[in-house]
Order: structure tokens, then C-alpha cells, then sequence
């Protein structure tokens, strides 16, 4: 059996990251707008390792140079794969760093389990996660298809394809259409009714 709790916990260890786990339980028990739900707190935490394994590999980390990396590594399989020949070459153990990346299950598994978080949460904060991890689920699942179509030449583009997708809400009666980010932060859709 593991000495560690979990993933987060083993790799907190011995990343020697231990003094982030307070900025990361911080960011969960923020008050909204400022509070990050699972899956931001994932790449928040992922991009942390790839930057502080930049900083060890004497590589510049200034602006979003992580931040840009990270995304790239989780692009299509081609430029994936080349940043992280990019990085290996430059001695960043690239392979241990990706195994080591953690998903929004295994975040939330540490925030309640290991930390016993007991931040309940509030009207609209499981939903504004559950919104969140289906738009990101969708977005997965559209970069896959429009991959497959680039790599068919049934779709072209100048540069690299970048997929959004964003989740509206649409009153029946009027028909104001709200991206649903904004409708839960200001308690509407339209006010039609008033």
C-alpha cells in the first residue's frame, strides 16, 4: 500500500512542492468569481510542475512560457510531441512530468479526501462545476473530430485550429440568449417576466 494519500499527495512530496498545497486549497475556498473548480485547479497545478521543472532545467519560464507549453503539450499528437522533445532535450524528465500530470478527479479526490475539505458548496457553485467539466468534455470531443477532418484534408486552416465552446441558456419566452457563466453570476437569463 501507498505511503501517500494520493496522487496530489505523492507528488506534493516529492516534487517537494508541500508549500503550495495551501495556495491550492485557498483557490477552491475562494469566494466566486475568484474560486477555481476542479479542472482549473488541474491545469493550475500541472502547469506549476511543468515551470518549476523549466526553473531546474535553466529554461525561461518568464510571461506564460509554461503556461503556453503546457497547452501545447496537450495539443495534437504532432506538436504535443514536440515540445516535448523540445523539453527533454533541454533535461526536463518530460515523460516522468507527464505521468505525473493530474486529472480534476484526482484534485478533487485530494481537496476532500486527503485535505477533508469541508467547504460545502454553495447554491450554483456544483452546477457552475458540473457546466464546466461537460463544456470541457465537449471541447475534448470536438478537437478529436476536427483533428481527424485536418488530417482527412477535409478542413483547412492557416494556422493551428483552436476549439471554444460555450454553453448558452435561452429564455422560451423572449428568446435572450446568455453564455451560462454570466446568467449564474448575475442570478438571470433575461428579465422578460418583470
Amino acid at each position: 500500500m501507498s505511503e501517500y494519500g494520493c496522487k496530489v499527495c505523492r507528488i506534493l512530496d516529492e516534487y517537494g512542492m508541500k508549500r503550495y498545497e495551501e495556495q491550492l486549497l485557498e483557490q477552491w475556498q475562494a469566494d466566486p468569481p475568484q474560486r477555481k473548480g476542479y479542472r482549473q485547479l488541474a491545469e493550475w497545478f500541472n502547469t506549476l510542475m511543468l515551470r518549476r521543472e523549466m526553473d531546474r532545467a535553466g529554461l525561461s519560464t518568464l510571461g506564460d512560457e509554461a503556461e503556453s507549453k503546457y497547452e501545447r503539450l496537450r495539443a495534437d499528437e504532432t506538436i504535443a510531441e514536440e515540445v516535448a522533445t523540445e523539453l527533454a532535450n533541454a533535461g526536463v524528465p518530460i515523460d516522468r512530468l507527464r505521468n505525473d500530470f493530474v486529472s480534476y478527479g484526482v484534485i478533487r479526490t485530494h481537496l476532500k479526501e486527503c485535505l477533508d475539505s469541508d467547504v460545502e458548496l454553495s447554491s450554483g457553485e456544483w452546477e457552475q462545476d458540473a457546466i464546466e467539466i461537460a463544456r470541457d468534455h465537449a471541447g475534448s470531443k470536438i478537437s478529436e473530430a476536427v483533428r481527424s477532418l485536418t488530417n482527412k484534408g477535409q478542413l483547412t486552416a492557416s494556422g493551428d485550429i483552436a476549439v471554444s465552446v460555450t454553453a448558452e441558456l435561452e429564455c422560451e419566452n423572449c428568446h435572450a440568449r446568455v453564455p451560462a457563466d454570466r446568467a449564474i453570476r448575475r442570478g438571470y437569463v433575461c428579465r422578460c417576466e418583470e
